[in-house]
């Protein structure tokens, strides 16, 4: 594929869209973007990016368009408002959703999409802003394989581990079954530490442990730093969070899985969103259940 020939529109520049954008323009994409808040647009805008009054200005005359937002909501307005995304897309093009949304929305997309001539791939992200930064996401990809291959080595900038899961739908519901495993494990991992910390055992008692035994995982560390590195610019909100779990509960719904420790999990994101915790990181579930148990979470 020849970089300076393929143009590439993006739309979504939050915590994981502005440094995948950024990446994208580093490898030699000319790119066209779009934000709801103009501004994050700037620094990409700096570094030689074009910057777009509407989602349909970003799509006009791209071979791919990445859109990276909140919700289903939020991909609905990009997609099929009055200057969305589907009024500028050429025939052809391959509009690829980076998302975390529900697999209904991804069927209606594609479906609309196609009797444009417009293909659609639903790519969810997984891993932190500091791997989207150094393109080292993991993706999960839903779609047609040839359309898949077609998109491949512009996916290869964004992320070092892709994972083909079959047609549309596929990869938005491996992506909220591990956004639900991802979130109840950090529910074990607070009232795992609010029970050792209110016995009296050190912190670093906790960890050792921890470390040196099947407990061990990726999200435990991650969840310790919450403890060991408080108010960091946040990897993953909490509401976020909140929504996809919210997702991963209708599905289940729709196909009869039973699901308790999920159901219970929301539970307590909805209560930590309500006391103010929305836009903090989903480790502050940490501090919720900590305070709940009457304990402290440092010192």
């Amino acid at each position: 594929m020849a970089k300076k020939r393929t143009k590439v529109g993006f739309v979504g520049l939050g915590l994981m869209g502005a440094p995948m954008a950024a990446n994208l323009l580093k490898a030699g994409y000319p790119l066209q973007v779009w934000n709801r808040t103009a501004d994050k647009a700037k620094p990409l805008v700096a570094e030689g990016a074009t910057h777009c009054g509407t989602p349909a200005e970003a799509a006009r005359g791209a071979d791919f368009v990445v859109v990276m937002v909140a919700d289903d909501a939020a991909l609905d307005a990009v997609l099929f408002a009055e200057e969305g995304l589907s009024r500028g897309l050429k025939r052809g093009a391959i509009l690829i959703n980076g998302s975390t949304t529900s697999p209904g929305l991804g069927f209606r997309a594609a479906t609309a999409l196609r009797s444009l001539s417009v293909r659609y791939l639903e790519c969810p992200v997984m891993r932190s802003v500091q791997a989207a930064r150094e393109g080292k996401l993991q993706m999960l990809v839903g779609g047609s394989a040839d359309d898949f291959a077609k998109a491949r080595p512009v996916l290869e900038v964004l992320a070092s581990d892709i994972h083909y899961v079959g047609d549309v739908g596929k990869a938005a519901t491996m992506k909220l079954a591990c956004n639900l495993l991802v979130a109840t494990s950090m529910q074990a991992f607070t009232e795992y530490f609010a029970l050792a910390r209110k016995s009296g055992v050190p912190f670093e008692t906790m960890m050792e442990v921890m470390h040196a035994g099947p407990l061990d995982s990726q999200i435990m560390r991650y969840a310790e730093q919450a403890v060991v590195n408080p108010g960091g610019r946040p990897n993953f909100y909490l509401k976020h969070m909140l929504k996809d779990v919210n997702l991963a509960l209708d599905l289940a719904r729709q196909l009869d899985v039973p699901v308790p420790l999920t159901g219970a999990t929301r539970q307590i994101l909805a209560a930590a969103k309500n006391l103010g915790h929305g836009d903090s990181d989903y480790s502050a579930l940490v501090d919720l259940v900590a305070s709940w148990a009457g304990v402290a979470v440092r010192g």
